[in-house]
């Protein structure tokens, strides 16, 4: 074997692990929209791995302001996880439509939160899972959005691997 095809096959090796870490770098890290629609948050609850980011997003305004804050209304801390007013103290930003804050969830547990504008009519929980954690809830099934990814993820992977050995059945003749 010369230097020439020993190259081919590490670069193509190295071209293969390049197009799968592309192809599965979505899923590690995901990013989950919450509705901001009138008075409530929808879906109100929801359950993300740890790393992915929640965004909030103004998608039908009433001419009030709303905030994300992390607890309950009646909680002395209210807040101390996140809090959209730590950002806009105006609370201007999520008052109109197109009106966005996010949160990365770094630490596994679970997060009420609620709008301090409108507390009993807007409350949510966003359950953070560790890795390899179930949820609690399993009757809910896998979301259909996580279920296109694997497949797409499949798909790219056997097409890569496919064309990866015809290549090297190419290179390589018997």
């Amino acid at each position: 074997m010369t230097l020439v095809h020993r190259t081919w096959r590490l670069g193509l090796v190295a071209a293969t692990l390049l197009l799968a870490a592309v192809a599965i770098s979505p899923v590690l890290a995901a990013t989950i929209n919450v509705s901001i629609d009138g008075k409530s948050f929808a879906p109100a609850k929801i359950v993300v791995a740890q790393g992915d980011t929640v965004t909030w997003s103004v998608t039908k305004a009433i001419g009030e302001p709303h905030t994300v804050t992390s607890g309950k209304p009646s909680d002395a801390d209210k807040g101390a996880a996140f809090d959209s007013q730590k950002t806009d103290a105006s609370l201007t930003k999520l008052k109109e439509v197109g009106g966005t804050f996010s949160v990365t969830f770094d630490k596994a547990g679970t997060y009420a939160y609620f709008c301090v504008v409108h507390p009993v009519d807007m409350t949510g929980q966003v359950e953070v899972l560790a890795p390899g954690q179930s949820p609690s809830e399993a009757h809910e099934g896998v979301p259909t959005q996580n279920k296109l990814i694997g497949a797409a993820i499949l798909i790219v992977t056997l097409v890569v691997l496919f064309g990866a050995a015809w290549l090297y059945r190419r290179m390589n003749p018997a």
